[in-house]
């Protein structure tokens, strides 16, 4: 067992640990005893640094939002609102079927504390381009941090968005496709053209 953490230094080792856990394992078996192995502590630590699991899962899900924010920040712009929106819904796919736990940690409202001001705050950091990319393309207004309403265009895409993703995280794309890797095979030909479908150029 590893003793000598200081106090920082072990919590953010239990969130390391926990999320290589989830990476290897997903987050169906998930437990703070299989945390606190990977971190190499003993197994009451977690709790003296977290309430409970989901509190532990909760400081994951805000660290894979801060990941998924730099995947999409990371993507170019080009100032055509439909070929920026596509950009940004393509990232937002492939993130999740390059890390599919992680992913489905994020998406999992009862495992993680949907109210915690700084999930909030990950979750908005991370989302905020491809808001401001839907309401670029269908002339609505950005998203706003201060005034969180449901705008029916904006939650239109994101529930395609987010629809494609879980498609491909489960599986679906062997059903259509007898390639070694039928995901890859998937992101390369089919969302490209289901993209362009649903968001062309005005």
């Amino acid at each position: 067992m590893r003793d000598s953490y200081h106090h920082g230094d072990l919590r953010t080792a239990l969130v390391e640990a926990a999320e290589r856990l989830i990476r290897e394992e997903g987050v169906e078996g998930f437990t703070l005893r299989k945390a606190a192995a990977h971190a190499g502590v003993s197994p009451g630590a977690p709790s003296h640094h977290f309430r409970d699991m989901k509190g532990l899962l909760t400081a994951v899900a805000i660290r894979v939002f801060g990941q998924l924010g730099f995947a999409l920040a990371e993507l170019p712009r080009h100032g055509e609102p439909g070929r920026d929106l596509r950009a940004l819904a393509g990232g937002y796919v492939r993130f999740a079927a390059r890390n599919p736990g992680l992913f489905r940690l994020i998406c999992r409202i009862d495992l993680i504390d949907g109210r915690d001001p700084a999930l909030l705050e990950a979750s908005f950091e991370a989302l905020v381009g491809f808001g401001q990319a839907i309401a670029a393309y269908f002339g609505q207004e950005a998203p706003d941090r201060d005034r969180r309403v449901l705008r029916p265009h904006h939650a239109a895409a994101m529930a395609t968005a987010h629809g494609l993703a879980h498609m491909v995280i489960e599986g679906r794309p062997a059903l259509l496709f007898d390639t070694p890797d039928p995901v890859q095979t998937f992101l390369e030909t089919n969302l490209p053209e289901i993209l362009n479908a649903t968001w062309p150029d005005r």
